[in-house]
């Protein structure tokens, strides 16, 4: 740190600048906020405060040493304290990772704020302020009876405290399907002896119905037409008959017909094709479905009511948004609310979550911005429980109706659910995309390597280039392959029958491949043999080890112990420990090796002191996309829009812009990057096509706050 260290003073800093324009944004230091038209961001104090710093500074930038000096003084814990700060500005800003539009890394120094600003005319801010005191003349009056009631008011009402449970953990899971083509849209037919579910076939050519038997997996078709679209289905109130939509080229029509016969009857028309789940009220005999409304200029597709009976049906979504479409609808269990999406199914099925009475036709939004949305069904009367997709993978919520307050499930791929409170059964399309490795060459041509109909992926170059280690599926469990570079041929090299296996790595003569193996008692650390397979168990003291990388005279990977993770080193000697709170180690060198942190802060660490030198704070996903280093350019990928789709991006260390390299449909969370050091050739993993298995938890009990 510098030598004069100045007592951290921020109402002096807020006091010596005024509103400052910045971009799109207003900046307001008396207010600590960020306003752009009607979008507000709170800053809080510290990162306020660092963002004033470097508004002073100017062109000049600022260290990272001033920075602890005039914002933290001599109390901090950590140098991790600016890398947050400068995290939460760049989220504030809305900055997409790599970009830098607003503030710039200078390496080995600090920041600049690059953005084009100006302080507000003082004769501007008075209708500012004035602006400000319009707009929130309601919150002052309303702030003021809050005061005054809490004065006069004896607190004889405590709130209750909060629930300890915040995350449900869904485990114990048996596949119900397996096979290529998407099947998903899964119901529960009552007596849980049967689940309908719709599958479509890998070339996306048609739909159909089939059932599948609970006990044993066993499959009959419902619904299988050709050159009819068959999908959407629901299950009566008794269990023995089925709605869903009927498509063909000529027409589409809500139809019913008796799960054990399979003759449909038409109950409504659908005034325009549109793929959509439909769903039968279980106290009410209703069928909720999407059609579009032709006499409206717009066409706008919303939800009706039908009486299958008599075939009469009523608008019953469509009074707050005039705009989008509504589909996807599920009656509650006592059938006075409709849950349904509402936005654009297509392409990327970016949808918000709502809930209509019935009776009133009044509409709840349930979730704030729009997101990739994969369906929902009702806990109870009062929870709904949702997938949404959080980095670039699906996971399910449960929100309670009423309040809004929404809880996380730990899962894996979460699509579709349907749920039956009685036998406490829940069902679910568990998405699984086929990966296949690809190597992109310097001209930025792609060439696929290691296809098959299986996931391949995390694939690293042997020293020569004429080998991948990568993991696969194509046994039923992820094993180590190596695949030749140039026929394609391919072999299995590990047999661990239900252990996962993942992060390989080449030894430098090529022999060998370092690889971690995940079972039920931990991750542990093997060298497999490429010639004999044989593979042999390094042992360590550490109760996980994952991500390992040869050194020249050892190895390196991230280790867990009851402290948590941290970086660990492998030689003859032993292995030993060297840094805390680091993860995916990437050597560069002999001596330093890159690291992470959980913000995302790349960090250079030296293995002969385990000192950390901060180079870089913009990687993607806190670190967890796939990064690596090669000599002084970072190659990492990003996500992008719309869907699966990822951007792969090339950067100087030294300074620079991202650069982009590739762009189309791939993973970006937990995967691996690698760079050919004879070729400078690129291994990725992309995405070639989908699908869908079911998925059933049997006595799930969502023991949450209602």
């Amino acid at each position: 740190m510098s030598e004069a260290i100045k007592k951290p003073d921020l109402q002096t800093a807020r006091a010596s600048r005024g509103p400052t324009r910045i971009g799109d944004w207003v900046l307001h230091p008396d207010l600590g906020l960020l306003r752009a038209g009607t979008r507000e961001v709170r800053l809080n104090p510290k990162s306020l405060h660092v963002l004033l710093v470097l508004l002073d500074a100017g062109d000049s930038g600022v260290s990272r040493n001033a920075l602890l000096d005039q914002v933290w003084g001599e109390n901090y814990p950590s140098d991790n304290v600016i890398s947050r700060a400068m995290a939460d500005l760049r989220s504030a800003f809305g900055e997409k990772a790599g970009e830098q539009r607003f503030i710039r890394t200078l390496p080995k120094f600090g920041y600049q704020f690059v953005a084009v600003h100006s302080e507000i005319a003082a004769t501007d801010r008075n209708e500012i302020r004035k602006s400000h005191v319009q707009r929130y003349r309601h919150h002052y009056l309303l702030a003021g009876l809050v005061l005054l009631a809490a004065f006069l008011l004896p607190q004889v009402i405590r709130k209750p405290d909060l629930p300890e449970v915040n995350r449900f953990v869904l485990s114990g899971s048996r596949p119900l399907t397996s096979a290529p083509g998407l099947e998903h849209q899964p119901r529960i037919v009552p007596g849980t002896e049967w689940i309908v579910h719709a599958v479509m076939r890998r070339d996306r050519s048609d739909w159909d119905l089939f059932r599948v038997s609970v006990d044993d997996g066993a499959q009959q078709p419902v619904a299988v037409s050709p050159g009819v679209h068959e999908h959407g289905p629901a299950i009566s109130p008794f269990g023995d008959e089925l709605a869903y939509v009927r498509m063909s080229s000529d027409s589409c029509d809500v139809v019913i017909q008796s799960i054990a016969i399979g003759v449909p009857e038409a109950v409504a028309r659908c005034t325009q094709r549109f793929p959509t789940l439909v769903d039968w009220s279980a106290v009410s005999n209703q069928i909720a479905y999407t059609i579009a409304q032709q006499a409206e200029t717009d066409s706008l597709r919303r939800i009706y009511l039908v009486d299958p009976t008599n075939g009469e049906s009523s608008r019953l979504t469509g009074a707050v948004s005039p705009t989008g479409t509504d589909f996807y609808p599920r009656f509650s269990p006592a059938g006075d609310k409709v849950a349904f999406l509402r936005g654009e199914p297509q392409p990327d099925h970016r949808t918000t979550l709502w809930v209509v009475d019935i009776e009133s036709r009044a509409e709840t939004r349930l979730t704030d911005l729009p997101a990739q949305l994969g369906g929902m069904a009702w806990l109870d009367d009062n929870r709904l429980i949702y997938s949404v997709s959080d980095a670039g993978a699906m996971r399910g919520r449960i929100v309670n109706v009423d309040s809004g307050d929404a809880y996380p499930i730990e899962s894996n791929g979460f699509m579709h659910p349907d749920f039956l409170a009685d036998e406490q059964l829940l069902v679910v399309a568990e998405p699984r995309s086929d990966q296949d490795l690809t190597l992109l060459g310097a001209d930025n041509t792609a060439r696929i390597v290691a296809q098959s109909t299986s996931d391949d992926h995390h694939g690293r170059l042997s020293p020569d280039e004429q080998w991948i280690a990568f993991i696969s599926r194509r046994s039923g469990f992820d094993e180590l392959w190596i695949a030749a570079t140039g026929d394609d041929v391919s072999r299995r090299l590990t047999r661990f029958d239900g252990a996962s296996v993942r992060y390989p790595d080449w030894s430098p003569d090529g022999r060998r491949i370092l690889v971690t193996a995940q079972t039920d008692s931990g991750e542990r650390l093997y060298t497999v043999d490429i010639v004999s397979g044989t593979a042999t168990l390094v042992e360590t003291i550490f109760a996980d080890i994952t991500t390992p990388r040869w050194l020249a005279d050892g190895w390196i990977a991230g280790c867990r112990n009851e402290s948590g993770w941290g970086i660990c080193v492998g030689r003859d000697a032993g292995v030993s420990r060297i840094a805390e709170d680091f993860y995916r180690p990437n050597p560069s060198g002999k001596e330093d090796v890159y690291v992470v942190n959980d913000l995302g802060t790349l960090f250079k660490l030296s293995l002969a002191d385990g000192s950390t030198t901060e180079v870089w704070d913009g990687l993607p996903g806190n670190g967890r996309f796939g990064w690596e280093v090669d000599g002084d350019t970072l190659y990492l990928i990003a996500g992008g829009e719309p869907g699966n789709t990822g951007r792969l991006l090339k950067m100087d260390l030294n300074g620079g812009e991202p650069e982009l390299l590739f762009t189309g449909p791939m993973p970006v969370a937990d995967v691996t990057l690698d760079i050919g050091q004879q070729s400078g050739v690129i291994l990725l993993t992309i995405f070639q096509t989908s699908s869908d298995d079911l998925v059933i938890y049997e006595n799930v009990n969502f023991a949450l706050p209602r």
